[in-house]
């Protein structure tokens, strides 16, 4: 039996977040495939649960902050590459996960280095873009993402991608995967104690819009609870929000949970909000658990994973509350399938044809 390809999948650490469930889920389905993957973080923090146990190898980043900065991405580039070099040996396929390790392996030597793109840089950016050093932001964003090939996680972060960046002749798309047998175990898990309620998983943060979704909730007039999975900076605002609204009894703030899994299964329904999303891994999970979705229709993500029926405009709140209240009512009339090339099986192939 020839052997596996080694690839290396590189991130600041392994928070409960979209692009670090990519690469748990991705590494799985690549040792399962008979391969050898190996997880490199910055720091030490897990808060994922996981199919299997997990040791990431740790590069010591926290060490070269004494670096200057204008001489950092290149020093620590050099140091990265001889650790991968040191641990793994030559990998076939390297991929940087999220914009701290973007910049160091931009300027790697090491063969086969691919930056993943987990969302809309034109949307996660817009601040820095926007302001008063907007043009200095575009030029660093180029000198990362104009140096190595690129892979978009759904076809509207690619086209985003692509006008941001048309330099770039080297781009993909390879939707991030679910798996769907890890999300099932795990919902077998405790939840909350209760049942018939609809919930939202996501970080309070500007992006996911809980204002947005707690707003249309009021004006939904239904009585099913709603429960908001997560934490975050925007968190005390929400719950001024609710305080205001006087939806305390009815909003449950359910904190970051490891495992959402069983209270996403317990549901009656999962409602996403967001301005932007790269692809909306939440929504597959929830597919995976044959939970119905409705979400905003972003520019990327929930348009290419669900039907139009289950999409409202974003930061429409009467449509959102009407699509909320349908639900409450029919939810069945939300089911959506989870298509193959959300699979493992499927990005595996796809990423195996990058590692020549």
């Amino acid at each position: 039996m020839p052997e596996g390809k080694k690839i290396v999948l590189v991130i600041p650490d392994l928070k409960g977040n979209g692009a670090e469930r990519f690469v748990i889920t991705l590494s799985e389905a690549l040792i399962d495939a008979g391969h050898q993957p190996t997880i490199i973080c910055f720091k030490k923090v897990i808060e994922l649960a996981s199919g299997r146990p997990f040791d990431p190898l740790i590069f010591p980043m926290e060490r070269l902050r004494w670096v200057p900065r204008q001489w950092r991405a290149a020093t620590v580039g050099r140091l990265l590459d001889r650790f991968i070099l040191r641990h793994v040996g030559v990998p076939d396929l390297v991929l940087s996960n999220l914009l701290p390790v973007d910049r160091v392996l931009a300027g790697s030597r090491l063969p086969n280095v691919h930056l993943m793109v987990h969302n809309t840089v034109s949307q996660e950016h817009r601040a820095g873009l926007e302001g008063p050093n907007g043009a200095r932001h575009r030029q660093v964003l180029e000198a990362i993402y104009l140096r190595k090939p690129c892979v978009c996680v759904s076809a509207g972060v690619m086209r985003d991608f692509q006008q941001m960046f048309p330099g770039n002749p080297e781009v993909t798309t390879i939707y991030n995967p679910v798996d769907v047998e890890f999300v099932r175990r795990s919902a077998a898990g405790e939840g909350l104690g209760m049942s018939d309620y609809l919930v939202h998983v996501g970080k309070f943060k500007e992006a996911k819009r809980h204002d947005i979704l707690i707003r249309a909730y009021a004006e939904s007039g239904i009585e099913t609870p709603l429960v908001l999975l997560g934490t975050g900076p925007l968190k005390e605002k929400a719950e001024a929000q609710v305080r205001e609204l006087g939806l305390e009894d009815r909003v449950i703030f359910a904190g970051f949970h490891a495992n959402p899994y069983p209270v996403i299964a317990q549901s009656k329904g999962m409602v996403l909000s967001s301005d932007y999303e790269g692809l909306g891994l939440v929504i597959l999970e929830a597919l995976a658990l044959d939970r119905p979705v409705i979400s905003t229709d972003c520019p990327s993500g929930p348009g290419e994973i669900l039907p139009p029926q289950n999409l409202v405009p974003v930061g429409d709140v009467p449509a959102l509350a009407r699509a909320m209240a349908a639900m409450d009512r029919d939810p069945a009339a939300f089911a959506a399938p989870l298509r193959p090339e959300f699979l493992p099986e499927h990005a595996v192939a796809a990423y195996l044809a990058l590692a020549r």
